[in-house]
């Protein structure tokens, strides 16, 4: 796993999927990419998630799955980096036609 952080919180597990990049949540039986459909994690069960995603990482499934500490009150992301990381690209990206 990418990130070790101790987390007050419910977490969620995230990462980014092999083929499309995407930023992925872990759902309990798959990958969402809405954190709303996300399993939370009080710290009970951390270490089960942490090891799920080491297991999705090791299937070629994801790249760079850690936890992500969330508010209790409004389940938004504790970090700045996360909530801007839902936000998406802070530009445009070149699309393949533009690239070609």
């Amino acid at each position: 796993m990418a990130k070790e952080k101790r987390l007050a919180g419910p977490s969620v597990l995230t990462a980014n999927e092999i083929l499309t990049g995407a930023i992925v949540f872990w759902t309990g039986g798959g990958w969402s990419t809405e954190i709303a459909e996300a399993e939370r994690a009080g710290p009970d069960a951390r270490a089960d998630l942490e090891e799920t995603g080491r297991d999705e990482e090791d299937a070629n499934r994801v790249v760079g799955a850690y936890l992500v500490a969330l508010d209790p009150e409004s389940s938004e992301p504790v970090l700045l980096r996360e909530r801007r990381r839902l936000a998406g690209p802070s530009f445009a990206l070149p699309t393949a036609r533009q690239a070609a």
